[in-house]
């Protein structure tokens, strides 16, 4: 009786361990949803490119369509601001109406840093989620973005189920930074 007794506990324990980590990813589903559900999301980023001996600065607003697109707006440096652009997830070489802006590449040649924010929505919104928690009043997401056999971490913060920030990883190292602000669904 005692060993019948010993496995159901055991197996109760088991159980009640898996719906708390199931809970865990609760609101990270939750926020793709949202975004899935409404066809896509709008928001600002400040970005921070590190490209080890330089990081470059500058800002834009993004409007992402779950069909896997965005239009850019450059806010920020001044001498740049409202150029606008179309990204796809496919990628490619961002112009702008006839100007190239070159903000150099990142992680081995696969990232243009102006796309970051497109790149950042694409992965909320379909990309593997391999992780996810609390810290402290802050949840954090990690999602994981393939590239010719080459893998990106996007490790996204929300407060208030709305992101705050995200940062973009290559080779344990970051590369971008994106301070988020003015998030609202479609």
């Amino acid at each position: 009786m005692r060993r019948v007794f010993a496995v159901l506990t055991l197996c109760a324990l088991l159980f009640a361990g898996c719906a708390k980590e199931e809970e865990v990813l609760d609101p990270a589903i939750e926020f793709r949803a949202a975004i899935l559900q409404a066809g896509g999301c709008s928001f600002h980023a400040g970005i921070e490119a590190d490209f080890g001996e330089t990081v470059e600065r500058f800002a834009v607003d993004c409007d992402y369509s779950t069909d896997g697109t965005a239009v850019l707006t450059l806010t920020e440096p001044e001498t740049i601001a409202g150029i606008t652009a179309s990204v796809t997830e496919h990628g490619g070489k961002i112009t702008y109406d006839g100007m190239s802006v070159d903000f150099g590449l990142l992680a081995s040649g696969n990232v243009n840093p102006a796309a970051a924010p497109a790149l950042t929505a694409i992965c909320w919104s379909g990309e593997y989620i391999s992780a996810a928690g609390w810290e402290e009043d802050v949840y954090r997401v990690t999602y994981e973005k393939d590239f010719d056999e080459k893998r990106l971490l996007i490790d996204t913060y929300l407060k208030n189920d709305l992101p705050i920030l995200a940062e973009v990883c290559y080779n344990n190292q970051r590369i971008l930074k994106l301070e988020l602000s003015d998030f609202s669904l479609h």
